[in-house]
Order: C-alpha cells, then sequence, then structure tokens
C-alpha cells in the first residue's frame, strides 16, 4: 500500500552513523560521537566486498576540458573567478553552531552546499541573497530508516516488504548503530514512496534539489547483520545487482524533483569506482560523491596512495563526465599530524584533483573531524589559475598539467604537489 507519510527527517547522529556503515569512515560526517575504532571496522568490511564485472561507457581524454562554473549544477553563472570549484558536505554539527557572518562565508566560499532541512530552511532565501548562483541541496540518509521514526513505524506497519530481509527473513541492521534498518532498492512501492516524500520535502523548505546518502554496496559487506536477499531469486544479492536496483531508485528520485537536481553518495573512491560503483554513473542522477577521494580519512597522515589508486581516481573523474555527471570529491584527514603534514596533504589532495578536473568538478578537503568544511583554510583552493591548456602529461611518477596562468605538478615519488603560478 503506498501512501503519503510524514516527510523524512533525521537527526545527525543518523546521518552519520548510517554513511559510516555504507561507505566505511570516510563517509562519516562531521557530527560527534563517531567512534574511529568502529569506523575502521566498518571499512575492513567494505574492502571485503566482491568485486563485479561492468563495462563502463567511453572516457574522456584525461583532464580534457575544465573551467570552474555553477552551470552545471543550475541554470546560473559561476559565481567564482577562481578555477578551483568548492563544495561543503555540511550535514554535521557545525552547521548548527555557525554565526551569520559565518553562513554569509559558506555562501561566498562554495558553488554547492549539502545540509539538512532543519538547519537549512530558515537560511536558504539568505543564501540565495548572498549568492543567487549557489546550489543547495537536501541531505536525505538515502534506502535507511530509522527505528523509533514515524516513517519507520507506518512503513513497518503497513509495507513491511519494504525492508530488505536476511535469508531467514530478518529485518537488516547495522549491529554497531542498531537503529538503522536497510530498505530493499528493488521494491518499486518503497521507492515510489522514497521519490515522493524526497519531492516533497525540497519542495517545501526551497531546497535546489537532494543528495541520497548511503548508496553502494557496502551492506553487502560483514558488518550489517546479514546480507540482504534477493526477492526475485531467493539468493543474496551481488553488488552488480544491488547496485543497478540503486540506479532504479535514484532514476525515481530524479524523475520525481521534476528538474531539480539530484547527487548521491556512493562513488566511494577511484579503486571502488573501477571495481564496482561506476554503476551509478549510469543513473539518471546528476552528481555523485566521492567520500574516500585518494584517502582513508583516519589512516596515518603519512600514507599517500599509489600510483595506480591515483590513476584510478583520475579515471572517475574522466569517466563521470563522459557520462555527464558533476564529480564532488571529499578528501579528509581525520588523523593526528602537524599542522605541516596536513598541508602537505591539501596540497597533494588539491594537485590530484585539479589533474583530473573537468568542467563539473568540485572539491571539499576537510582537514580535521570537527572542521567547518564551508571554511576555507587554505590559500591555494582560492587559486585563479585560469582555463586548463590540455590535459595532464605524465612522466615516470611525475603529472604535469598546464592552465592559462600556472602549473600543477605531482610527483608521486615524493607524495607531493606544487602550483607555480606565471609570473
Amino acid at each position: 500500500m503506498l501512501s503519503f507519510r510524514t516527510p523524512i527527517s533525521i537527526g545527525s547522529a543518523g546521518v552519520a552513523l548510517a554513511a559510516l556503515a555504507i561507505l566505511g569512515p570516510g563517509a562519516v560526517s562531521a557530527a560527534p560521537g563517531v567512534s574511529p575504532a568502529a569506523s575502521a571496522v566498518a571499512y575492513q568490511s567494505l574492502s571485503a566486498s566482491v568485486a563485479v564485472t561492468h563495462v563502463q561507457g567511453a572516457s574522456q581524454t584525461a583532464g580534457s576540458s575544465t573551467t570552474r562554473h555553477s552551470a552545471d549544477m543550475t541554470s546560473g553563472t559561476d559565481s567564482s573567478s577562481t578555477t578551483v570549484g568548492l563544495w561543503a558536505a555540511d550535514w554535521g554539527g557545525a552547521a548548527s553552531k555557525r554565526t551569520a557572518a559565518e553562513w554569509q562565508a559558506a555562501a561566498t566560499n562554495d558553488s554547492v552546499l549539502v545540509g539538512q532541512a532543519g538547519v537549512y530552511k530558515k537560511w536558504i532565501p539568505q543564501l540565495k541573497a548572498w549568492n543567487p548562483n549557489l546550489t543547495i541541496l537536501e541531505y536525505n540518509l538515502g534506502p535507511y530508516l530509522q527505528k523509533g521514526s514515524a516513517n519507520y513505524n507506518t512503513v513497518l506497519a503497513d509495507d513491511p516488504s519494504w525492508f530488505a530481509r536476511d535469508s531467514r527473513g530478518n529485518l537488516i541492521n547495522l549491529p554497531s548503530f542498531p537503529n538503522n534498518y536497510l530498505m530493499d532498492p528493488s521494491n518499486a512501492g518503497y521507492r515510489a514512496w522514497h521519490a515522493s516524500q524526497l519531492a516533497a520535502s525540497v519542495a517545501e523548505y526551497g531546497f535546489d534539489g537532494a543528495m541520497d546518502d548511503s548508496m553502494g554496496a557496502g551492506p553487502l559487506g560483514h558488518y550489517a547483520s546479514g546480507a540482504p536477499m534477493d526477492t526475485a531469486t531467493g539468493q543474496p544479492y551481488t553488488a552488480q545487482q544491488w547496485l543497478s536496483e540503486q540506479v532504479l531508485m535514484l532514476n525515481a528520485d530524479k524523475a520525481a524533483l521534476d528538474g531539480k537536481y539530484l547527487a548521491f553518495n556512493g562513488l566511494v573512491s577511484g579503486p571502488m569506482y573501477v571495481r564496482e560503483s561506476s554503476i551509478l554513473a549510469t543513473s539518471n542522477a546528476d552528481a555523485g560523491v566521492s567520500e574516500l577521494f585518494l584517502r582513508q580519512p583516519t589512516s596515518p597522515v603519512t600514507s599517500y596512495p599509489d600510483a595506480t589508486a591515483v590513476q584510478d581516481s583520475l579515471q572517475m573523474m574522466s569517466d563521470m563526465a563522459a557520462h555527464g555527471k558533476t564529480f564532488l570529491g571529499w578528501t579528509k584527514v581525520w588523523s593526528s599530524g602537524s599542522a605541516a603534514q596536513i598541508a602537505q596533504w591539501e596540497q597533494f589532495a588539491l594537485g590530484v584533483y585539479l589533474l583530473g578536473q573537468q568542467s563539473g568538478s568540485y572539491l571539499d578537503f576537510m582537514n580535521s573531524h570537527s572542521a567547518d568544511n564551508t571554511q576555507v583554510a587554505y590559500p591555494n583552493l582560492d587559486s585563479n589559475m585560469g582555463a586548463p591548456m590540455g590535459p595532464y602529461t605524465v612522466n615516470g611518477s611525475i603529472y604535469t598539467r598546464t592552465f592559462q596562468n600556472g602549473t600543477v605538478t605531482v610527483n608521486l615519488g615524493t607524495s607531493s604537489s606544487s602550483i607555480q603560478m606565471n609570473a
């Protein structure tokens, strides 16, 4: 039975916990109270998921088209003259503590903001006044309901088949976060309901669209209470099957939004994209988030990706552009380190990002677990390098890309990056 229910609403803890369970520790927001140890356990389970074979669409030449603008996100033009496009995953605790001056800075610094309706609803008109070209997306938990919520109770009573179930017919939750229950994206009734809920909330609060969090094949790992079963076959879902059902869920959400913007969090990382999550790029969604862009947030600050991981990350950016999708990269350094070590990581992440940046690319760098993502903590994020003069080139371990106003060089041998502006 399909019925219209209370618009989806979750607390910041639910946001963080479901994201952690689906995508690993890199997917946790800045909300407090999430254990790095629990994050590591979830990530290890994710890493053990089964690989799939997926034929990707043809890719563009590496880094073949790059300018920063927000026209990919809205019908407006770029609000910034810089080369670096910035976005902010702003559904953590920082938004609720922000001053008016800090909100204005957020509107000025970023082209895209993703936040919770409970915090953002009163700020949307003012944010638009400060920056008419800003794209503001409503955070949505994705394929989960929280036990005890009005939606959970009503769906369980009226439409229990919408919940994913294991081989014993039990509902599936996350033992580390037992209130988060997995839904079945293959159920057409659930997809229609979720889409209607999402569209109603976006319209009510005046968002430009929404972002579905917690997409991806994470529930197939060992950290869930059970593996979701495919009701059509009676067998556990494969990663390819599960992701294909999520494509249908994203397509339903996009259709219900009636022209408004839809992003999803589920690309995970470059290696995971090459392995399986590229399937989500075939959906009708407009953008995808890579929440483990170049690093695992709690890995040592001295740990850097190898050449294969970097190349996979660049391939992900190129392939998303080939599918006509905006790329939202998120790099987080949540491990301890000196200011110089964290700054080196920021420079490295920015360098790799600029190597692969496409016309619809945006970066969010988070230099601590409690950082406010909307603050620009490093001046090079304001670099105005102009348009690229061509794709990046490779000479051994050194990657280089030339822009109108400068050159980006990334040395994988020394895990370093530099931006040299023209005189």
